[in-house]
């Protein structure tokens, strides 16, 4: 068995959609027979997929930096190769001070301020779509609420926040057409004029205005850097959310215990959540670059070489979690909870998103009950450095139905 992993893992491609179907069996299969592969894809990078080694690497910023080209850039941003984003692709001590300039935004208190915005963006979603007996989820549910969210802990003004939910949701279902543009297109424009405004006033109170007017390590950031900062950060707080609700909204149609049961009982809605991003972690994989010779598992590391940390992988290692595969509330856990990340980059934002998962799917259970995947139809699952659902149709009674029987 070693021997045809090995071959297969040379020509691993995260970003090839072939691998997506199976990601779980090839991942699970290196674990055991090779945790630190070699990959000869975009120049060569070593695949990591043991929670130990994982959470190893995640904490020592001294060996290994958070700022890696060629492994899944930001591609649509101008300069995105060689520009690094404050928080994101810092390491400390200069990441340990955007994080504390930021880290007020997304306390438990903080966060419960958008609790009334959130509840209404779901309310009027969620009742539009429930008389219509189905939807396709991606487009129609999952990246609607968090598009909207984002724009309001960003600070978009309420008069242009349904323009920056409508570019962000490009991202994920592009216009069609000969004309259509391509996803991404005035999103780096929208942003541009964001950060603009905000260079000329410091009275607002949001995180893009913080990072705007922050100076770190002596100086304050570029707008390139700010434009990637932005880009990045609704990756994490819009793709990352709209990858989330997919893939559980999928778990739930295929389960209908779990749907009931938390039906049932609102108080396992924090378990099904914690579940939720453990079983299909949405940050499926980040990098990380050496800095200095070292070892990871008896594999000689130089510096330059590049990592690829798989933490959906970590999520499921069978070190730390019996049956991973197995989707179960009922866990006792051991290890680290790697679907919110590890060390000084662990999910500045997971607060606002247990927040709005937990609001979500309340109002799903609620107002739509019971689903099932649309007869016909088969779902289309994306793995790179997001894992996610890529269409989704579900089917569902509606009113009229559940009287007529």
């Amino acid at each position: 068995m070693g021997d045809s992993v090995q071959d297969r893992i040379r020509s691993f491609d995260h970003h090839d959609p072939a691998v997506a179907p199976t990601i779980h069996t090839t991942l699970a299969e290196l674990r055991e027979a090779h945790p630190v592969a070699r990959s000869d894809a975009y120049d060569g990078f070593y695949l990591v997929t043991k929670q130990d080694d994982i959470v190893a690497v995640a904490k020592d910023g001294q060996t290994f930096s958070a700022a890696v080209q060629g492994l899944g850039a930001v591609t649509m941003v101008p300069d995105a190769e060689t520009t690094r984003a404050p928080l994101f692709e810092s390491d400390p001590p200069v990441h340990s001070a955007w994080r504390k300039i930021l880290h007020d935004y997304f306390t438990p208190p903080a966060v419960r301020a958008h609790e009334q915005f959130i509840r209404q963006v779901t309310d009027r979603v969620v009742d539009e779509l429930a008389p219509r007996g189905g939807c396709e989820v991606v487009g129609d549910l999952a990246a609607h609420i968090p598009s909207l969210v984002i724009a309001e802990v960003m600070g978009v003004p309420l008069e242009r926040q349904d323009e920056l939910a409508a570019l962000t949701r490009n991202l994920v279902v592009p216009p069609s057409g000969p004309d259509a543009p391509r996803p991404g297109d005035g999103l780096v424009e929208f942003l541009r004029d964001e950060i603009a405004e905000r260079r000329d006033r410091e009275d607002q109170h949001d995180v893009l205005t913080a990072i705007v007017h922050a100076e770190v390590d002596g100086r304050p950031a570029t707008d390139a850097e700010l434009l990637k900062y932005a880009f990045l950060m609704i990756s994490a707080g819009f793709l990352t959310t709209v990858d989330t609700i997919s893939s559980l909204m999928l778990q739930l149609a295929r389960d209908p215990g779990t749907r009931r049961g938390v039906a049932e009982d609102r108080a396992l809605l924090p378990a099904l959540i914690e579940e939720a991003v453990r079983h299909e972690s949405a940050v499926a994989a980040t990098g990380r670059t050496v800095l200095a010779e070292t070892t990871l598992r008896g594999v000689a590391l130089q510096p330059g070489d590049r990592l690829l940390l798989a933490w959906g992988s970590g999520c499921r290692d069978e070190q730390y979690v019996d049956d991973p595969d197995a989707f179960r509330l009922d866990r006792q856990r051991r290890g680290r909870d790697l679907g919110w990340g590890a060390g000084v980059h662990r999910c500045l934002g997971m607060h606002l998103a247990r927040l709005e998962l937990g609001i979500v799917f309340d109002k799903v259970l609620t107002t739509i009950g019971e689903f099932e995947v649309a007869p016909g139809t088969e779902p289309t699952r994306t793995y790179g450095v997001l894992r996610g659902v890529r269409n989704l149709h579900l089917t569902w009674p509606t009113g009229a139905d559940t009287s007529a029987g």
